[in-house]
């Protein structure tokens, strides 16, 4: 095993001299703000500035959450929209049917059509 500084590699590798982010990872049990705080200061502290932002895990997973929970509203609605407007065809079709054959529904009633006959020819 090969043990290294990590300034030295990083400089080896990345030709970096400097950290582009850091990850931290707390108890299960610990207070994510608390720690988040504890952290800003720290860091506040050492580099004398705030020249950094954090990302906390639980914020992005709570915007994905209310996102997701958006689109299936949209969806949702898409699809109501649109059942609506299917049944609306479909009812516009039939009253056109029946319309178009007013005068031969009254000849097949004149002559003792039953209601039932008269149904299963817009079938």
């Amino acid at each position: 095993m090969l043990w290294s500084p990590y300034t030295t590699v990083m400089h080896q590798i990345t030709g970096e001299s400097h950290t582009n982010s850091i990850t931290v990872k707390i108890k299960d049990n610990a207070n994510t703000r608390v720690a988040e705080k504890g952290l800003a200061e720290l860091l506040k502290a050492r580099h004398g500035t705030e020249d950094f932002f954090m990302n906390n895990s639980d914020s992005i997973r709570q915007m994905v959450e209310s996102t997701t929970g958006t689109m299936k509203l949209l969806i949702s609605s898409i699809a109501l929209i649109s059942l609506v407007v299917g049944g609306i065809g479909v009812m516009n079709i039939m009253l056109v049917s029946v319309t178009e054959r007013t005068k031969e529904i009254g000849i097949r009633m004149a002559i003792g059509a039953r209601r039932g006959n008269i149904c299963s020819s817009f079938d």
